[in-house]
């Protein structure tokens, strides 16, 4: 029962510093040590950079930026008026068929830079065979059926 309490209390502190609730960049630095060595951030970047790394596609146009936000209710040609005015305010034209974010965008918001998916593959895989190395040791040296 101990070890069930153990393993969920680091569990949490793993999900919380994979970078999937705190970017990269936002950890502290005395907590950044707990982000590399959580088991649950290598996985978890291997998928986002599988999903996310082809820089063609697009992910947010024109007037989807406006979704989930208090004017996704708007009409579109209000849309498109906004999208107007920002683009005098910007300096560069601004469509309703303007790509305004990619994966790289993406992977780049989520401070995902470090390795490449294979990387993170090999990792995993590394810790996997760590924890049954480990494992392995805990049944030799703890085990009371010990043959004479």
């Amino acid at each position: 029962m101990l070890g069930y309490t153990i393993v969920v209390a680091i569990l949490a502190y793993f999900l919380l510093f994979s970078g999937f609730f705190i970017n990269r960049d936002r950890i502290p630095d005395y907590w950044i040590w707990f982000h590399y060595l959580s088991l649950v951030k290598y996985p978890y970047e291997a998928v986002l950079q599988n999903e996310f790394q082809n820089p063609i596609k697009c992910f947010s146009r024109g007037t989807q930026i406006f979704d989930n936000s208090p004017l996704a209710e708007t009409d579109d040609s209000m849309k498109v008026r906004l999208l107007q005015s920002m683009s005098k305010s910007l300096g560069f034209n601004i469509t309703s068929s303007t790509c305004l974010t990619t994966g790289a965008d993406i992977l780049q918001q989520q401070g995902i830079t470090d390795l490449s998916k294979w990387g993170c593959l090999w990792i995993t895989v590394a810790w996997g065979f760590f924890f049954r190395i480990l494992f392995y040791f805990c049944l030799l040296l703890g085990s009371k059926n010990k043959r004479r």
